[in-house]
């Protein structure tokens, strides 16, 4: 009997030609679902199962069974039996560590959801192995062709953190120091140089592409390219959302799971928004914060910012740091695009890092610039630092819709 779980319950397999146990995270929803067929969630490059979390209890709560595997030498399992370190797998190996599981979990047909350099792993699984997959989603696909070197595809990691949601880069830099900064490059190195187009036409299995708005390691243009040369894909874009959408959007991209696995999909002809912005999501912690308030906090702390730096009494660096922060806050809020924001160019997912770093940075100077200053301004600094960092937590970030995009050219969308 299944048991619905928001919780993911932690799973580990005996993979023999592996010769280790592997970890995952798995959600049971009801047996009906899909025929019984379980999602796959593989995730990419130096990451774990930890950040498909958000994911997984959605789809669950819809009804699908869930297991998302920490690929060998990644998040809690141990690296094959025989792989020297770093251990840096490439794509091919990867997708034989996933067989193998599969295998070994006695998984013989399963949807298969990748992100990032997990979308490369499961291509290849579904070539390789057609009668494995059932239906395929491809989550900011790597690598784009512009970006295929190790440096300009580590620029574009890089370039995309600030348009994430600041907890998950809390979640990166903890998945990355678990993996190893030799064992990402090594795998970065072997992965990135990867003409994965060349099989996406033998695909067989109903693809669904998806890329964030703001995605900065999948270009819009290549996202399109990419789509065309699969028989059947269909390309979704999430408004507002960035590369790791599943994150970010969990709730609008399970919606759209859902859609695609149900067939919701498949009579529509593009140009038409599948899943509108959702504003409240109940399985996310609580965020009583709106945008609007979120702004109307911003230009409120930056004057009482400006004004205290008036203060003599707290001290010379504490008033340059007050009038400091306070500038600077009133000239990205005037940016962000948010109800009270004047120009609306800076999306609110990096207007929330810029307070998140604005946060650390005031408690920090706090304890260590400020240590010679006035009590009173070092508390008023570390009071203003704890206080940006909890309005951040609470702050809502409604993302969406999630729209059908047109491709020309590809017979699932010919003009009839």
């Amino acid at each position: 009997m299944f048991k619905r779980l928001h919780a993911p319950r932690h799973v580990w397999t005996h993979v023999a030609s592996l010769g280790i146990r592997m970890h995952a995270r798995a959600w049971f929803g009801s047996p009906e679902a899909f025929g019984g067929l379980p999602v796959v969630l593989l995730h990419g490059l130096g990451f774990s199962s930890r950040y498909m979390v958000p994911l997984g209890r959605r789809l669950a709560e819809q009804g699908y069974d869930v297991i998302a595997p920490d690929l060998p030498g990644f998040g809690r399992s141990p690296r094959p039996v025989g792989m020297k370190w770093p251990a840096g797998p490439s794509v091919s190996e990867q997708a034989d560590h996933v067989l193998a599981w599969m295998d070994a979990c006695a998984i013989q047909r399963a949807v298969l959801f990748g992100n990032s350099l997990g979308t490369q792993v499961a291509v290849e699984v579904a070539t390789r192995a057609p009668e494995r997959v059932e239906r395929l989603i491809l989550s900011g696909p790597t690598p784009d062709p512009l970006y295929r070197s190790p440096g300009k595809q580590y620029a574009r990691v890089l370039m995309n953190m600030p348009f994430e949601a600041p907890c998950l880069n809390a979640i990166t830099q903890l998945d990355y120091a678990s993996a190893g900064i030799p064992r990402i490059a090594q795998q970065l190195s072997r992965t990135v140089d990867d003409p994965i187009e060349d099989i996406l036409p033998a695909i067989q299995a109903p693809t669904l592409v998806i890329r964030g708005q703001h995605d900065q390691t999948l270009s819009q243009p290549w996202a399109e390219t990419f789509t065309r040369l699969l028989p059947n894909g269909q390309l979704v874009v999430i408004d507002k959302a960035a590369h790791n959408v599943h994150y970010t959007a969990a709730q609008v991209t399970a919606r759209l799971v859902q859609c695609f696995l149900q067939g919701a999909l498949d009579n529509h002809r593009g140009d038409e928004v599948i899943v509108p912005t959702l504003k409240r999501d109940p399985l996310a912690p609580p965020k009583p914060i709106t945008t609007a308030v979120h702004g109307v906090l911003d230009y409120a702390t930056s004057l009482l910012c400006l004004g205290l730096s008036q203060t003599p009494g707290l001290g010379s660096r504490t008033r340059k740091i007050l009038a400091y922060n306070g500038a600077s806050a009133t000239l990205y809020s005037l940016f962000t695009n948010y109800e009270l924001g004047a120009l609306r160019k800076l999306p609110m997912t990096v207007h929330l890092n810029l307070d998140t770093m604005s946060g650390v940075k005031l408690l920090l100077a706090s304890l260590t610039l400020l240590r010679r200053e006035p009590l009173p301004g070092k508390l008023t600094i570390a009071l203003l630092g704890a206080l940006e960092l909890l309005v951040v937590s609470a702050t809502q970030l409604p993302m969406g819709p999630a729209r059908l995009i047109r491709i020309q050219g590809q017979n699932l969308y010919a003009e009839t």
